[in-house]
């Protein structure tokens, strides 16, 4: 038996890997974003955790199966898109099965449906994404990002007093990521996604009264800390992704002077905000199905 033959019979599947590599599975991870910021390293670390449940991480093509983590790089076309799902494509041209998790979806080209639609699992954050991907002739099981299920444990935190705080925002002029030096914005402390773990940013969050964000991570780090947050909305709709699933009434604003005017008015929002992150919390990790 090949693993070709086992790519239509799942229940196969797992006997087969014992029987032809001596019962460890060999598992590629493609898109381990980690040194973009601790949202990314964390998604990794719960990606990796379940692969080790069912074989060996390696980065050569000797694997067996392939993992594609599709996080926010999978939206108009774009190269990482490309990049991945020709990956997805030789997988499955080559009888090797393919997934692809923890993924937004959003304007696509059609050019890779068919080995979209043969890979064995393709799971979305968010119902926007889900949507989005059945025009493409895929059913797509909605998870949250698994950033939600890293541990986050006791440890140091920075005290920010009950203050508001800030990451940065993207700059649509700019196509980057920028942090505001106003002297308005100088008045609240900056959070550094890129200069502390994802348990430091959550246990550090803890201590504030409300996030203002434009980073769809910061999003995830507030809800486990159950703090409050008003995001701008990014370069896709993962944000807003995020309340649609959640069936909350949380705004995404579009310019930041609308997100500047709703900070007195999130006071009164915190019994939608405590519904998201109850949510949150009745939420499962995912698991990979062979």
């Amino acid at each position: 038996m090949t693993i070709t033959d086992c790519v239509d019979r799942p229940g196969l599947l797992r006997h087969s890997w014992r029987d032809n590599f001596g019962g460890i599975m060999r598992i590629r991870l493609a898109g381990d974003h980690s040194s973009y910021h601790c949202g990314s390293a964390a998604v990794t670390q719960v990606i990796a955790a379940e692969l080790r449940r069912h074989g060996e991480i390696v980065t050569d093509d000797s694997y067996d199966v392939l993992v594609v983590n599709g996080e926010g790089s999978m939206h108009h076309g774009g190269g990482a898109f490309r990049d991945k799902m020709q990956l997805v494509e030789a997988a499955i041209v080559q009888g090797r099965p393919a997934y692809l998790i923890n993924s937004v979806w959003q304007d696509n080209p059609h050019q890779f449906d068919a080995a979209l639609a043969k890979c064995r699992q393709v799971v979305v954050r968010e119902v926007l994404s889900r949507d989005a991907i059945a025009g493409h002739g895929v059913t797509a099981q909605v998870m949250p990002d698994l950033s939600c299920f890293a541990p986050v444990g006791k440890g140091d935190a920075v005290d920010f007093k009950g203050g508001i705080v800030m990451t940065d925002f993207l700059s649509r002029e700019f196509g980057c990521f920028v942090r505001l030096r106003s002297r308005w914005a100088e008045r609240y402390p900056f959070v550094d996604m890129r200069a502390m773990d994802w348990p430091t940013l959550v246990r550090s969050l803890k201590t504030a009264r409300l996030l203002l964000t434009g980073r769809h991570h910061a999003v995830y780090a507030a809800c486990k800390a159950r703090v409050p947050f008003l995001a701008l909305a990014g370069n896709t709709h993962k944000i807003e992704g995020i309340v649609a699933t959640a069936g909350v009434d949380i705004p995404v604003f579009k310019d930041f002077a609308r997100l500047r005017a709703a900070m007195d008015e999130a006071v009164g929002w915190r019994s939608r905000y405590d519904r998201l992150f109850d949510w949150f919390e009745t939420q499962k990790p995912w698991r990979l199905e062979v």
